[in-house]
């Protein structure tokens, strides 16, 4: 088995916001964000839709996991719930989401965000239906 290599997301909100992919595996990924000022809201704290984001793009990739990258899988949320639950006291962002259960349409997963602290900033679960790759494209 090789070592999964970070790599930076750069397609679309996943790459304005900066985010790493530092873990993806069958059924869980790891998505880190070092945080800036364009991550925050007007009050100085990390802005929810920041967090949001983040969790949605990690849940995300939990389930879609494939190794050979000519053969992606796509997916779409159906819901996603998120409990904000803590502030970072760090300057990373880290969430990590594992697979719930999946079947052959739809998959439902959980995830967590903490700092690299260790501080508990957000807990999440969401949905997903699987989709053709290429249909939000065309």
């Amino acid at each position: 088995m090789t070592q999964f290599l970070p790599r930076d997301l750069k397609e679309g909100l996943n790459g304005h916001l900066n985010f790493l992919l530092t873990g993806w595996e069958e059924g869980y990924a790891e998505i880190r964000v070092n945080l800036t000022d364009m991550h925050r809201n007007r009050q100085g704290g990390v802005h929810g839709g920041t967090m949001t984001a983040l969790i949605d793009a990690a849940t995300g990739f939990c389930g879609v996991y494939e190794p050979d990258p000519d053969k992606r899988r796509g997916n779409v949320t159906v819901s996603l719930t998120t409990n904000f639950v803590g502030r970072p006291k760090g300057e990373t962002l880290i969430c990590e989401a594992k697979i719930v259960k999946a079947g052959r349409k739809i998959y439902f997963s959980s995830a967590e965000v903490k700092d690299e602290l260790n501080n508990l900033i957000a807990t999440a679960n969401a949905v997903y239906a699987y989709t053709d790759i290429n249909a939000q494209r065309r």
